[in-house]
């Protein structure tokens, strides 16, 4: 095996009997939903990589095992589906009254078999099937009414056997070859097309559709064996062999071949839970990573003994590190060969915990979670943990894709040593981010009144600068900055239009207070009235107005020329809302989001804008009458907190919080990205350079200190002090690959299965997804952290240097000030060119 555990040879003789069916019959199919395509390259180069040679489990994971489902008995079979997510990379299928996993199914021809997908495991895993391995991922046939296996004429009548799927108990096709669930159609619809979409929804979303299953009765003579599959992430086919009403196998050989071996998991991996981490644990012996790594990552307090989950940790971090020191041959591929590594150990984070505590981290609640409503916390950590391990898994096979149309490795690794980060300093608190030389270009809480000078409707064109601070504030075309203040007048009708793809994931809501729902305080809705107004009584007090497509989402109405005037509860906010949290894609293909306002009420304060994803984004709005004067003179309610200031380093790169960070730093190595480096890519370099220092300071942390006993306590706070500086590094990361403009996508709809996609197409919905998505898993841990009773800051610990290797460390501060200062340069040319 190489140094990245791929065997070449291995590559070279699946190579050549990968069966490659090019010319599909398989319609195209147009769904709103991001494609997870997988190149035969990457797909290659994932599949063998598994344990290192010479760690032999004690225990092992059975793989391929032949299984009879619902033996000695007739009618329907109800196999109720999980997927092992410890037992590979992306996991691999189990079904009950089976051994192992990916099992070799028998099935009956004639039979029906109905799917239980039910179990939380399968979210982000639909499962297919098809004539040969991995379905619409390689492209081949799958298992379609249009698609005839062998030589039977079944497609001119579009009755070949499918999967027939269902959601909440109702079929969502037309198709049937069963009878007794469907009347018998033949029909291209089988229902796919409604439920795939459904898999990348939000996991409460997703439980709160109902019972997913699907139905397959394989009713034509066929002397081949065919696959189920994922829809979503490739590498995980099993074989399906049918028997005749006899037993009898309709094919003695295994045929078509599988083009690819099971990941095969070490001991050590096997007992975290994890994949490929098995050869980092850190230990002085010869078979640990010596001084590729640094000597800790967990400092053990002294009253509470350090967990196995603990070690495990420090192991998949060394494993990320090593990955993470890298060459840099261009932007994008310098993104992904740090993402790649970077998601690999988020998930193994997610799923070691998962594994190590499943007693602890249960919850009774199913379904989506009303906005505010307070739960015990590990039914909000559950959904951060299973978010991680599905959606990181899916964004690396895409990332591999995006490697692979660039024509590069997945690993592209350079050899820096950590010998002298190795013991552990006194406890230390660092500030994460200060503020640096240079003024603050961007400008916020100006006053802008939108459409000055204009009667009639006023339309505001929102959007979201997601550089102008951690979690990125709003823009207002027209207005000076981010966060302006608004001047709106009373009784004028004004829309905020959200069409603008930054607005993904920032659902602008209004209040009376700061932050809305974030803080627990009143919003503008019919039943909450401003000051003394008795509106509350009929529901007719001031309220947004949510639209979507151009279609009213709600009942209530303050506006008459958009809707008729009514008082009620409804005014679209329920309906709206959790489509934001939904994939790029889809949000994208529902349409033009647009909220309406006409706050027709005397009221002597100011209200509020604010995100109701992310809290911290908050802007104020000022009152007027209709001759101008404002309602409120003061600026009051206070907002109860500052904007973030981006500046220095961070302008230049479009980050957060890395000013401390440039290199040489005492708590980092040299370099992360190593050399020579081509002028397109140093700006970059020295900005991914910074943002890994400060993740590495963020993630060596006390284990324990908080005087908790629970282990699995103290597991899960581990686990939040190690994913918030993480997330931060992504979130950095993806920011900075955005500035740059190598992303940049047009496309606004949906995407048709298995279509080509440009580098920027796949990379763009991946960074964005980063920046919105694990901002707001960062908010959910706090608020973890908040109620286990502990702070995101009491257990930093800092590396301890020698005074040789601090004087070492200094040498290329001239250079790194070269750099900065070109960053700095180009922010300040040009800091809002981009919007």
């Amino acid at each position: 095996m190489n140094e990245d555990g791929v065997d070449p040879e291995a590559v070279v003789i699946i190579f050549i009997i990968f069966p490659i069916n090019l010319v599909t019959k398989k319609k195209e199919r147009t769904i709103n939903m991001k494609v997870f395509a997988i190149s035969l390259t990457s797909l290659l180069a994932t599949a063998v990589r598994g344990a290192e040679e010479g760690d032999t489990p004690t225990e092992s994971i059975v793989h391929g095992k032949d299984c009879a489902p619902c033996p000695d008995t007739d009618g329907e079979c109800v196999i109720k589906t999980m997927v092992n997510l410890h037992a590979g990379e992306t996991g691999y299928y189990m079904f009950d009254g089976c051994e192992g996993v990916n099992p070799t199914l028998h099935l009956t021809m004639g039979r029906t078999y109905k799917f239980d997908q039910s179990d939380i495991s399968n979210w982000y895993h639909l499962l297919g099937f098809a004539y040969e391995a991995d379905g619409a991922h390689v492209p081949v046939d799958e298992l379609e009414p249009g698609i005839a296996p062998g030589d039977s004429d079944c497609a001119e009548t579009n009755t070949c056997p499918a999967p027939m799927y269902f959601m909440d108990g109702k079929y969502q096709g037309v198709f049937s070859n069963i009878e007794a669930i469907a009347p018998l159609a033949g029909d291209e619809d089988f229902g796919l097309d409604a439920v795939e979409p459904l898999f990348f929804h939000p996991l409460g979303d997703w439980q709160g559709y109902g019972d997913m299953a699907t139905y397959l009765n394989f009713d034509k003579d066929f002397d081949k064996d065919f696959f189920y599959f994922c829809h979503i992430h490739a590498g995980m086919s099993g074989r399906v062999k049918l028997v005749d009403a006899d037993g009898n196998k309709m094919s003695e050989e295994d045929t078509p071949e599988l083009p690819y071996k099971y990941a095969q998991v070490g001991q050590f991996d096997l007992d975290c839970g994890t994949f490929n981490t098995t050869g980092f644990k850190l230990t002085t012996e010869e078979s640990g990573p010596g001084d590729k790594c640094p000597g800790f990552f967990v400092c053990a307090d002294e009253e509470v003994e350090k967990s196995g989950y603990a070690t495990c940790v420090e192991a998949m971090n060394c494993h990320m590190i090593q990955s993470m020191t890298t060459y840099a041959a261009g932007t994008s591929e310098l993104f992904c060969h740090q993402m790649i590594p970077h998601h690999q150990n988020a998930v193994n984070m997610a799923k070691a915990l998962l594994k190590a505590h499943p007693d602890t981290l249960t919850c009774d609640t199913s379904g989506p979670v009303e906005e505010g409503s307070v739960q015990p916390w590990a039914c909000d950590l559950i959904p951060v943990l299973y978010d991680i391990v599905n959606v990181q898994n899916s964004q690396i096979i895409d990332m591999r894709d995006a490697l692979d149309q660039l024509g590069a490795e997945e690993y592209n690794n350079c050899d820096m040593r950590f010998g002298e980060l190795t013991a552990p300093a006194a406890p230390a608190m660092r500030r994460r981010t200060e503020e640096g030389d240079v003024n603050y270009p961007y400008v916020s809480g100006a006053d802008c009144e939108p459409c000055a000078g204009t009667e009639g409707e006023c339309t505001v064109v929102m959007k979201v600068n997601h550089h102008a601070g951690e979690l990125g504030y709003y823009m207002v075309d027209g207005c000076e900055g981010v966060n302006p203040t608004l001047h709106l007048t009373k009784d004028r009708v004004y829309k905020f239009d959200q069409t603008d793809k930054s607005n993904w994931y920032h659902l602008i809501g209004l209040a009376y207070f700061p932050d809305g729902a974030h803080e627990g305080v009143d919003e503008l809705e019919p039943g909450i009235a401003p000051g003394d107004s008795t509106c509350a009584e009929d529901l007719t007090c001031p309220a947004p107005m949510y639209f979507m497509d151009g279609k009213y989402q709600g009942v209530f109405s303050n506006i008459e020329s958009i809707a008729p005037l009514a008082g009620d509860e409804d005014f679209g906010l329920d309906a709206v809302e959790p489509l934001f949290f939904h994939p790029l894609g889809d949000w994208q293909g529902y349409g033009a989001m647009e909220t309406y306002l006409k706050f027709d009420q005397d009221y002597d304060d100011d209200i509020f804008y604010f995100c109701h994803l992310h809290a911290g984004m908050t802007g104020r709005i000022k009152l007027k009458d209709a001759a101008g004067n404002m309602m409120s003179a003061e600026n009051k309610p206070d907002i109860g907190y500052e904007y973030d200031i981006v500046d220095g380093h961070d302008g230049g790169c479009g980050t957060y919080g890395l000013n401390p960070f440039t290199l040489p730093n005492d708590q980092c190595p040299e370099s992360f990205v190593c050399g020579p480096l081509d002028a397109g890519v140093q700006d970059f370099a020295t900005c991914i350079n910074s943002m890994d220092c400060s993740m590495l300071d963020g993630m060596t942390t006390n284990y324990g200190g908080d005087g908790i006993t629970n282990p699995a306590w103290n597991d899960a706070i581990l686990f939040i002090r190690q994913m918030i500086p993480h997330h931060q590094n992504a979130v950095n990361m993806a920011k900075a690959l955005i500035k740059t403009g190598a992303v940049a996508c047009g496309q606004t709809g949906p995407t048709e299965e298995g279509a080509a996609q440009s580098t920027a197409c796949l990379l763009e919905p991946i960074a964005l997804g980063i920046i919105v998505t694990q901002n707001k898993q960062i908010q959910v841990m706090k608020g973890v952290l908040e109620a286990l009773g502990v702070t995101e800051m009491t257990s930093d610990c800092d590396f301890e240097l020698s005074d040789a290797a601090a004087s070492n460390s200094t040498s290329s501060a001239s250079d790194v000030a070269v750099n900065s200062a070109k960053l700095v340069a180009s922010f300040a040319a040009g800091a809002f060119a981009m919007f």
